[in-house]
């Protein structure tokens, strides 16, 4: 389930994108510094970092250069302008993808995106819970997921609602996804799901399941049902890559790939709870 915190911050992107003349948006720099912790620190070039441009100055002088660049390799002057924009690219109710000017280690100038969970700007973006019954079996999703057109075993996981803290979120999600109860959770770890483009870091918990109720998933969901799968089960899944199982009576393959799954698996093992 995904709720939308409300935002008291206008995100504005570069105006004027002349090369040449490029008026830097005032507001990109306060979106660094109010959300220093979400968007994380600046780095050094100098010490083999990718550091980001914040005086207007830099980054108007980062923009024309990479502008130029493009020109150069035979984009049109409008393509290149655009795809050299720095700031606030676009944004909806649940993410934010911004440019940023940055100077390379050497010190070569460039631009580079990420993504940023805008539920991520004032807590926790994400959770992920890995629950286990009494009888040590193991409860996972059966999904279709929008973004691989294909069904996935997964971890039950989800967006933290407004105050809620990323506990709360984990039993809530577990609960509405699978109908288990877990009382008890343990931090296995936090997850960077891909650092090349997305900024959030994800908590993964260990569940021990102590009652079962019926499941109420979100209708923007497509679970189709949860799995129970010994430890023996999941790993010769993960080693295959997918099991076959009925989906609407026809067998069907469900990739067994999910990131949260594989790392708790591995820091439930190391962590001896299972």
């Amino acid at each position: 389930m995904v709720q939308i915190p409300k935002a008291n911050i206008i995100f504005l992107s570069i105006l004027s994108l002349s090369p040449l003349s490029a008026k830097i948006d005032t507001e990109y720099p306060k979106l660094l510094q109010e959300f220093s912790e979400a968007m994380g620190r600046n780095g050094c070039w100098r010490q083999g970092e990718i550091e980001i441009a914040t005086s207007p100055q830099d980054i108007q002088r980062i923009q024309k250069q990479c502008c130029q660049r493009l020109v150069r390799k035979g984009y049109s002057k409008s393509s290149a302008e655009k795809y050299t924009q720095i700031g606030v690219i676009s944004e909806d109710p649940y993410w934010i993808w911004v440019r940023d000017a940055v100077t390379f280690p050497g010190g070569i100038p460039g631009t580079y995106d990420r993504i940023v969970w805008r539920t991520g700007l004032t807590g926790t973006p994400r959770v992920a819970i890995f629950p286990v019954l009494p009888n040590n079996k193991i409860v996972v999703n059966i999904n279709f997921r929008h973004a691989t057109r294909s069904w996935e075993m997964e971890l039950p996981r989800g967006t933290p609602l407004q105050k809620e803290s990323a506990e709360e979120a984990a039993r809530r999600e577990l609960k509405e996804e699978t109908g288990c109860i877990a009382k008890k959770l343990i931090l296995l770890g936090n997850v960077a799901p891909e650092t090349g483009l997305v900024s959030g870091i994800v908590p993964v918990y260990f569940g021990k399941v102590s009652s079962r109720k019926a499941r109420h998933q979100d209708e923007s969901e497509a679970i189709i049902m949860n799995k129970e799968l010994t430890l023996d089960e999941i790993k010769c899944a993960f080693n295959k890559g997918y099991i076959i199982t009925p989906i609407n009576g026809i067998e069907t393959k469900v990739y067994c790939r999910d990131p949260f799954f594989s790392f708790a698996l591995l820091q439930a093992t190391w962590k001896s709870l299972l």
